[in-house]
């Protein structure tokens, strides 16, 4: 049978067919690829420009110590200025010639310091000459110049690292040494500046490489690569990964200029281990390797540093100092190569040894007590994400205070110890600077580098007779009823609470005089005159001065608050007493001065305003009865213990010996102090026999400065009959003089018993 002939347009049809649809389908997945690819680039270029122009990094909170400034003919002790210089970073040399270097003889100190952010903007780097005779400034000079006062740098308390634990020293592109970045180009992407963000030729390189030794010795990632890895992935090794980073580093090349993708590397790339926290970025490496800023690098150190791009850990030089020396000798070698180094400079830094820190643990945080306190008052100025943004906090801090104050509590603790056979002493110290408020020191432990439980803030304590001038001050503020010869009645006296029961104060030696003046009570701190005064005043009158002095909690009103039958912590009182040091102007106790952007803008300031909470006359009479409390009073030993010196305070002690307490003041600080035990059991210690010591150990080092009290014109020195209380002529017997409210004074006409005139008949006749 004949076979059918098939047309050729016939057979080829199916075919057509086919390769059409194959067509279409390619096209149609190609299309879905390139949309998809499209989509996920503008996924990947919203998150790599949210990330790079926000907040790139939680940088640590830096706080910042009171600086310090020097003028002529000011007190100056050079051993301790230059322990201050070694303590803020600066390094003791024999010829200055770099910032960061300081040269000391016995009458001469020459700083080459640094430049610095201060709270009142930049401050360039320059010289300075202090010449010294008999612990006096007798010339001062800037650049050779010579200048009445100069400002050094102030201290670096600490860094605050935020909850993820990344640590990092925020730097610009201009303060990065041009030699280093040279050499970091050099190492990690020397064609950095020409490519778009991958380099195909470096990649082939590496696959090379790699495939000849058998293993991985080359990485082909350039430079924004890397910056992608660190900055927005993970460390998976996997194909997808590497594609991702690839776009994305496009994505930056195409949206920024090479120096901030340079710089954001330099601030980004990770570099060490410090315990818990990593080590991000150059600047803070150059801390944590050789403890100075990254400017004052030398050769041999900028190697050493690139060195640790390549591994922190296979490089660490304190675990494998054989390995980190190769490898920076390698680093060494290239820049002599391409002439970043002279010969003389590639030999001497190839012979030198590592350079790096005694030790790899930075100094733990020191000043554990302020730092507590600076951190409650940053929390409640500065919201907690702003904190994570490179903020600089200003302080009252003084180095020299804290160091005397902690000199004080570590000498003075053991030899009470010893003395009065006691063990296990706890303290809490507080210096204030009177005139601005600024807390310049605290310790809250006898170990002052402990940073647990700090009793400076935390230690609630019965205050005992520190109440006392609360009391005096609401009581002379009502001046035509109350002044410093007022007679309190000093007599048994029995009260009964709202339940029925029974109180008997009674004076701390037991016994009872009738009546005493006002002064003399406060003066002696006689408990029984305290309780009739304050019943006369009414307890919510009493309540009402505590507030004003700036206490902020409610108060119990008993009677027994007015023998200090209240708790307190340290910084509390410390409050209570600075308005009345002040001389009736109040103002907050604070550490912060003021908190700044890490681009210098004010965040927030401390507003020094003025508020005269009590008259200036009362506030003259309570301060001339704490002025004699240090002469004739409770404090009396002060006139041996600090000679010479005009001094205020007020002891305080609590049942059974458990809390002693001392407040006191020259005409500059305010310290006050606390000693007790952490179980309450007694110390044997009153508040002269104890904290009053501390105070004057400290005072005595500080040096004093006498206070000084001006008398308002509406007061005037009085003669006051002792045994009425009354204003009297001269004439009269049996006086005592005090200062006086001019206001609420009448001059009496008559008094008990007139002076006899013991003149003989000659000088009767001819007058005096």
């Amino acid at each position: 049978m004949p076979r059918k002939k098939t047309s050729t347009k016939t057979m080829q049809q199916p075919k057509v067919s086919w390769t059409k649809w194959l067509m279409t389908t390619l096209l149609k997945l190609c299309f879905a690829v390139l949309m998809s690819l499209v989509i996920y680039m503008i996924y990947l270029d919203a998150k790599v420009t949210k990330t790079f122009e926000g907040q790139r990094w939680q940088i640590p909170v830096q706080v910042y110590g009171k600086a310090e400034h020097l003028h002529f003919d000011a007190e100056i002790n050079l051993p301790k200025l230059a322990a201050s210089l070694l303590a803020n970073g600066y390094q003791k040399v024999s010829e200055v010639k770099h910032a960061g270097e300081f040269a000391q003889s016995k009458s001469r100190l020459i700083i080459f310091q640094r430049a610095f952010e201060h709270q009142d903007g930049l401050v360039q780097a320059k010289t300075i000459t202090i010449d010294q005779e008999n612990n006096r400034v007798v010339h001062l000079y800037v650049n050779n110049e010579r200048v009445q006062q100069v400002a050094l740098e102030p201290l670096l308390l600490a860094r605050i690292v935020a909850n993820n634990q990344e640590d990092r020293v925020l730097i610009g592109l201009e303060e990065i040494p041009e030699q280093l970045l040279d050499t970091l180009l050099l190492i990690e992407d020397k064609h950095f500046y020409h490519h778009k963000g991958v380099s195909p030729f470096a990649i082939l390189r590496a696959f090379y490489q790699n495939l000849r030794a058998g293993r991985t010795v080359q990485g082909g990632s350039t430079l924004t690569q890397q910056l992608v890895k660190n900055m927005y992935l993970t460390r998976e090794k996997s194909l997808t990964r590497k594609v991702k980073e690839a776009l994305m580093a496009l994505i930056l090349e195409f949206r920024y200029s090479k120096d901030q993708l340079l710089e954001a590397y330099v601030n980004e790339v990770y570099l060490g281990q410090h315990y818990a926290n990593g080590i991000y970025g150059f600047g803070l490496a150059a801390k944590f390797y050789f403890g100075k800023p990254i400017q004052e690098l030398n050769h041999a150190q900028i190697a050493l540093l690139i060195a640790q791009i390549k591994g922190p850990s296979y490089y660490d030089p304190w675990r494998h100092s054989d390995r980190a020396k190769q490898r920076r000798d390698l680093i060494l070698r290239l820049m002599f190569e391409q002439n970043f180094l002279s010969q003389d400079e590639f030999v001497l830094a190839l012979e030198s040894r590592l350079q790096i820190r005694k030790q790899r643990r930075f100094s733990q945080q020191k000043y554990p007590a302020y730092m507590q306190l600076v951190k409650h008052e940053l929390n409640n100025v500065i919201p907690v994400e702003l904190q994570k943004s490179g903020i600089r906090v200003y302080t009252g801090f003084s180095l020299r205070s804290q160091q005397l104050v902690e000199q004080t509590v570590t000498e003075q603790l053991p030899l009470l110890e010893k003395k009065h056979q006691q063990a296990n002493l706890q303290s809490a110290m507080i210096v204030t600077d009177i005139a601005s408020g600024e807390i310049k020191a605290i310790v809250g432990d006898r170990d002052t580098d402990f940073a647990g439980f700090n009793r400076a803030l935390s230690a609630k304590r019965p205050i005992g007779s520190l109440i006392k001038p609360a009391i005096y001050l609401a009581a002379l503020e009502r001046y035509e009823e109350y002044n410093l010869a007022t007679l309190l009645d000093d007599k048994a006296i029995t009260l009964n609470s709202e339940k029925g029961q029974q109180w008997q104060p009674k004076n701390y030696d037991g016994q009872y005089r009738g009546q005493v003046p006002l002064a003399e009570a406060l003066i002696k701190s006689l408990n029984v005159p305290t309780v009739n005064l304050g019943m006369s005043l009414g307890l919510s009158k009493i309540a009402d001065s505590i507030h004003l002095l700036g206490y902020p909690k409610d108060i119990t009103m008993r009677p027994s608050m007015l023998l200090g039958a209240m708790n307190m912590s340290p910084i509390e009182v410390n409050q209570l007493y600075l308005p009345i040091a002040g001389k009736g102007s109040y103002k907050e106790a604070h550490a912060i001065t003021k908190v700044t952007s890490a681009q210098g803008e004010t965040l927030w300031q401390y507003q020094d305003t003025v508020e005269q909470r009590f008259s200036t006359n009362a506030s003259y009479l309570i301060n001339f009865a704490l002025n004699q409390v240090t002469k004739t009073g409770t404090a009396k030993s002060l006139t041996w213990r600090v000679k010479g010196a005009e001094l205020a305070g007020k002891t305080g002690t609590s049942n059974d010996l458990r809390d002693s307490w001392f407040v006191g003041y020259d005409n500059n600080n305010l310290i006050t102090t606390w000693l007790g035990k952490d179980d309450n059991k007694s110390t044997g210690l009153t508040g002269s026999s104890g904290a009053l010591i501390l105070f004057a150990d400290f005072i005595k080092r500080n040096g004093v400065t006498s206070y000084q009290l001006s008398t308002p014109d509406s007061v005037a020195m009085t003669l006051f009959e002792l045994k009425t209380g009354n204003a009297v002529k001269e004439s009269c017997d049996g006086t005592v003089s005090y200062p006086a409210i001019s206001a609420g004074i009448i001059i009496s006409e008559q008094c008990l018993k007139v002076k006899k005139d013991n003149r003989s008949w000659l000088e009767k006749f001819f007058g005096d």
